[in-house]
């Protein structure tokens, strides 16, 4: 099959040739596509967590980094730990902002705060007589948790299961439950980061263990693979706004 035929002009392509062009046009279009995300020149950098970006140092540090490159679209994703992971994996995300799990060969990590856990109550719950809770003083108390996401993952193992009464799941929204502790029907523990935008009519004590506060600390997450030139640039600024704590 003949892609081109001679012409008194000179040489032209044939029918055929015209659809091989065509073709031709469009595979080197997607290999540029390709290639520029590879090198980062889709200016795109996803980012998940797993809770609401609350108001801290790295809220900043992200806003900070948008207004000096405005032409880099961050993208923000937040959903629990397990999809999350599963992003990294799969490189639909860039990089995860959540509390350390520990090192892992095909990942890097940058510390970037801490955090302590608090426990949420309502004003007229006994313990909001004292400056802090031990873990101990939760143990009569009805604990209440979501199942989406919760902070009393972040709590060792050990210490929940002395627990004598159950944790109660429910499948709402945080704002769903902490009205339920407002109302007096039980308490529940989240980060002091997130305490701050919390309702004020919510008493929050830090949860200690054996007389010192329970605190996690929050870290930026990639693999060591992504060769994404953004994501190097806005690692780099993080090191430069968020010091290790």
């Amino acid at each position: 099959m003949a892609l081109f035929e001679r012409h008194p002009g000179g040489v032209r392509a044939t029918a055929a040739g015209k659809r091989f062009l065509a073709s031709m046009r469009r595979v080197l279009k997607d290999l540029d596509d390709t290639l520029s995300t590879g090198l980062g020149k889709n200016d795109q950098l996803s980012i998940g967590l797993d809770a609401p970006l609350s108001n801290c140092a790295f809220l900043d540090a992200v806003v900070a980094f948008m207004s000096d490159n405005p032409d880099i679209a961050v993208i923000l994703t937040e959903a629990p730990t397990a999809e999350l992971a599963s992003g990294l994996r799969d490189r639909s995300l860039e990089t995860v902002i959540a509390p350390s799990r520990g090192e892992h060969p095909d990942y890097a990590s940058l510390p970037l705060w801490w955090d302590r856990i608090m426990v949420a109550m309502a004003p007229d719950n006994p313990l909001a007589d004292f400056d802090v809770v031990e873990c101990d003083g939760i143990g009569q108390q009805t604990i209440l948790a979501n199942t989406h996401c919760s902070d009393l993952s972040l709590v060792p193992g050990t210490i929940l299961r002395e627990l004598p009464r159950p944790i109660i799941r429910h499948d709402v929204s945080w704002i769903s439950l902490i009205n339920l502790v407002r109302r007096g029907l039980g308490i529940t523990l989240l980060r002091e980061s997130d305490a701050r935008s919390m309702p004020h009519d919510i008493v929050f004590r830090p949860l200690h263990w054996r007389e010192r506060p329970m605190r996690i600390r929050h870290c930026a997450t990639w693999r060591r693979d992504n060769s994404n030139p953004v994501l190097a640039a806005f690692i780099a600024f993080l090191l430069k706004r968020c010091p290790a704590p």
